[in-house]
């Protein structure tokens, strides 16, 4: 199976890509090497095709780290360090947390959402520039989950 790596940009906000922002998740404008490589992720599923289930995991060094919902900070969403969990059970739970379904964006459905597999009524999306894991009702909100999956904006391995 090839390594499916990806950078996302909002649908709405065209210069904003989603980032790991030092262990939360935001979108931001990309403006150095390092923005690039915190923008860079591997997509877990099998294929980009709509329906498949997966996990966003940082794709350039540090490893390891998957965007998780996390339910203690108002299901905003956090970078969690996944791969050295011991506890089986927080490991699943941490996986579980953090697997997300490819869905055909309702605002755009030439673009991507990501709809949580453990809270299937959440979406992530932007609010304010930070990412979180919500309902989406109003066009606004809707076109906040939307997501345009790019090449990878830091191409290299680790």
């Amino acid at each position: 199976m090839a390594v499916l790596k990806l950078s996302l940009f909002s649908n709405n906000l065209p210069d904003f890509f989603i980032i790991d922002h030092g262990g939360l998740a935001d979108i931001a404008k990309i403006e150095t090497e390092e923005d690039r490589r915190n923008a860079t992720f591997q997509w877990t599923g099998p294929s980009l095709n709509f329906g498949e289930r997966g996990m966003l995991v940082r794709a350039v060094a540090p490893p390891g780290f998957c965007l998780l919902i996390a339910t203690f900070d108002n299901f905003r969403i956090h970078s969690k360090f996944f791969t050295g969990i011991t506890d089986p059970q927080v490991k699943a739970q941490v996986i579980e947390e953090s697997t997300y379904v490819l869905e055909q964006a309702e605002i755009d459905p030439n673009q991507a959402s990501f709809r949580s597999a453990k809270f299937p009524d959440r979406l992530i999306r932007h609010r304010n520039f930070e990412l979180f894991a919500e309902p989406v009702v109003t066009p606004d909100e809707l076109q906040s989950a939307c997501f345009r999956i790019d090449q990878p904006l830091h191409p290299a391995d680790f």
